[in-house]
């Protein structure tokens, strides 16, 4: 089969030429800047203790060494101190937990679990160089996109976790690049590919299910209503991989599903919003704010784009101003600038008929659904962010074109700042992980070896280090602690059995922990929740009040 595609295209910057064969040397020689930062960056944090939700998906890992078929097919009290199904608390992402098997047969080892997310940010970011190249960005454009997409600040952190969310951002940049080269090459070992990274990375994270939409954008011959026309008379072939993704998909989680699972499925879990309209605000605010706190978009693009926006630019500020009299604070200004620059974005490509900016434009919203959920941390955009990299990069290299004033300082200055930023994250990582880990060998284990039964009633690391050493989850329904028993309660993560529960007890001990760097990633008062907006909408805060609260209790 042949490509209808014209040599030139309108598309792609530069020389407007596509290169359909991009071999892996040529995106390794634009890629190992990025590479040796990241490993350079990431390497001191190996041995970060395990934190946040990486115990579901290491219990969930630990499962398939019995049930290799049913990752989520088992019990556990996690996030609601209620004893449920894992596919219940968690549904979707059943391919995960197989990526973490070498962690658990390492014996759950930190430093295997934090290497293995390294392995994919290296994969990933070579993927991004290759996709870049092969849209048309040159050898130095290309470089720029990775060193964009390494040091984001929504993605060097999360590569110190072993949650899924690298790896979906890893499958995500290769399906992708995939799509491009089958669109180009239609070869069916690219559409073969294309079908099982994308297949993958909705297997992973479920809401890069929208990625499908940019991806069929990029299989058009462009985005004219004739060209459009055109496309379509080779359907269903030249969107084979957009087709079978879906079928896939179910097919995979019919045979992993859990099956002493109830009615609840990933659609279910997304659409169960307890907050209602207030929830929903706070979830739109947190996706818009996120483009210009944790990944360098609405700023980049302002900064390129700022004599097309200027008028724009001052509606911005009256348009914060009007949300500032009301509830939404600060936050109002982040939000308005990236409604702006996702707008620009959008009417730039329709009126210059980009199809690739279209795409990458599509690419950045595949996260928006998320609010319909409980939640929206920045780590959902992280399948966006190599698209976020490389429209900045073609923007940037679009303007040297026309401009005669340098910008060259621009898109260095964006990794310098996300640099810095990922620094101070990870280390916010690391202290929150080390505190619960610690909050374990001085509360929990003492009681453990004077003979005492010990519950605990918390998430998060504190969890598994907790059962690590024999102790109890404590949940909302029986069966409870008895008299003379000990009950260690982490307040960080809001434990509901702590809120709820009545039964008579002392107070044994009350410990705040201080993080060590001046500066933390999850507190409530502070307005920080990089993993979870529900805390704040700052990736960091500065400060050097207590992070971390514990009580030990002894039933009566």
């Amino acid at each position: 089969m042949t490509s209808n595609m014209s040599p030139k295209n309108a598309d792609a910057p530069g020389s407007a030429i596509y290169r359909p064969a991009i071999h892996l040397r040529s995106a390794l020689a634009s890629a190992w800047p990025a590479l040796c930062l990241a490993a350079l960056l990431l390497l001191p944090f190996v041995n970060t203790p395990f934190t946040i939700d990486d115990p579901i998906y290491l219990r969930e890992a630990q499962h398939l060494l019995t049930d290799p078929l049913h990752p989520q097919a088992f019990n556990v009290v996690w996030s609601t101190d209620f004893n449920l199904r894992a596919s219940e608390i968690l549904p979707g992402g059943v391919a995960f937990p197989y990526l973490l098997l070498p962690t658990v047969l390492a014996g759950a080892a930190e430093w295997v679990g934090h290497l293995t997310q390294l392995l994919f940010l290296l994969i990933a970011i070579v993927a991004t160089a290759q996709l870049a190249l092969r849209l048309g960005l040159n050898a130095r454009q290309a470089r720029w996109s990775t060193i964009l997409t390494a040091t984001c600040p929504a993605v060097l952190p999360m590569a110190a976790t072993v949650m899924p969310d690298i790896a979906a951002m890893l499958f995500s940049i290769l399906g992708m690049e995939r799509i491009v080269a089958w669109r180009d090459g239609r070869k069916w070992h690219q559409a073969g590919l294309a079908t099982c990274w994308l297949t993958l990375a909705v297997l992973t994270r479920s809401h890069t299910a929208m990625i499908l939409a940019p991806a069929a954008i990029f299989l058009l011959d462009g985005i004219t209503r004739q060209e459009i026309r055109s496309s379509f008379r080779s359907f269903p072939a030249r969107f084979l991989p957009v087709i079978l993704v879906p079928i896939a998909f179910l097919i995979a989680t019919f045979v992993t599903a859990d099956p002493e699972s109830t009615d609840q499925n990933v659609l279910v879990a997304l659409v169960s919003m307890p907050g209602g309209v207030s929830l929903l605000a706070k979830n739109i605010f947190a996706f818009l704010a996120h483009w210009v706190l944790v990944v360098p978009l609405t700023v980049p693009w302002l900064s390129l784009r700022f004599a097309q926006v200027r008028t724009a630019i001052l509606l911005i500020a009256l348009f914060g101003g009007g949300l500032l009299s009301v509830r939404a604070g600060w936050i109002a200004f982040p939000v308005a600038a990236t409604i702006l620059v996702l707008g620009d974005i959008l009417l730039d490509a329709l009126k210059r008929r980009d199809r690739v900016q279209l795409a990458l434009w599509l690419w950045l919203l595949i996260a928006f659904p998320v609010v319909l959920y409980i939640q929206l941390p920045s780590k959902y955009l992280l399948p966006s962010a190599p698209a976020a990299a490389i429209m900045i990069v073609r923007l940037h290299g679009r303007l040297l074109e026309t401009r005669r004033e340098s910008t060259s300082w621009l898109i260095p200055s964006f990794a310098a700042w996300g640099t810095v930023l990922s620094l101070l994250i990870l280390l916010g990582v690391r202290d929150l992980a080390n505190i619960q880990r610690r909050a374990v060998e001085d509360l929990v284990v003492p009681h453990i070896l004077a003979g005492d039964r010990v519950w605990f009633t918390g998430n998060w690391g504190f969890q598994w280090y907790a059962e690590a050493v024999h102790s109890t989850p404590a949940t909302v329904p029986p069966p409870w602690p008895q008299p003379g028993d000990i009950v260690i309660v982490s307040w960080i993560d809001l434990s509901h059995f702590a809120v709820e529960w009545t039964g008579a007890r002392e107070v044994l001990q009350s410990v705040s922990y201080t993080n060590a760097p001046p500066g933390r990633i999850m507190d409530l008062a502070a307005g920080a929740g990089f993993f979870s907006n529900g805390f704040g909408y700052l990736p960091w805060a500065w400060g050097r009040g207590d992070a971390s609260r514990f009580e030990v209790w002894r039933v009566e």
